[in-house]
């Protein structure tokens, strides 16, 4: 069906062109000119359309495709696709442990922004989870995150985290910030 419609509109826009270009060679009339161009015009319009809406999807095989393609859907407030995104991408074999921890860290980050400190903090559960063993550099939102942890109800897994992070000043010191936060949970 759309292969009949597309060589339709071919033939469509190749009579249109052919009759514009013997207008404007046999007569000058503007309204006529104008009429047949805005035809063409229509006819281009209309098969770009039909190819952007019936173009298979790309599958995404690949972290960087879900990683981008959830950061893009992000930046256009389109946040349940962007976890529908990750969420897809979690089920691939092919990811590794820091893959698959980046992807629920970006999760829990969506779930932050949305207010939902529950399942951020589910996430962020499993992105640590996933990179225990693993040495990452410190990043200013481990605050957001701990607070996330504290508008859950989760003090005492927050404080947890603080002192899972706080480990890891022997090969990265920036993790010394957050004593502040430490003894604030303390409290």
């Amino acid at each position: 069906m759309k292969k009949f419609l597309l060589y339709m509109l071919y033939f469509s826009l190749i009579y249109d062109v052919i009759r514009l270009i013997y207008r404007t060679v046999t007569t000058y009339s503007l309204e006529n000119l104008a009429y047949d161009a805005s035809s063409v015009i229509r006819d281009l319009i209309v098969i770009l359309i039909i190819f952007k809406i019936t173009r298979p999807k790309k599958n995404r095989t690949k972290f960087k495709q879900f990683h981008n393609a959830a950061i893009i859907a992000e930046m256009e407030k389109e946040y349940e696709k962007a976890l529908e995104i990750r969420n897809e991408g979690l089920k691939l074999s092919t990811l590794n442990n820091e893959e698959l921890a980046s992807l629920y860290a970006g999760n829990g980050g969506t779930y932050l922004y949305l207010k939902d400190y529950n399942n951020a903090t589910l996430c962020f559960d499993k992105a640590f989870e996933l990179v225990q063993e693993e040495k990452f550099p410190y990043d200013e939102q481990y605050i957001e995150v701990i607070d996330s942890y504290v508008k859950a109800n989760r003090k005492e897994d927050a404080l947890k985290l603080v002192e899972s992070l706080l480990q890891r000043q022997s090969y990265h010191k920036k993790f010394k910030r957050l004593e502040p936060i430490r003894e604030k949970l303390l409290t």
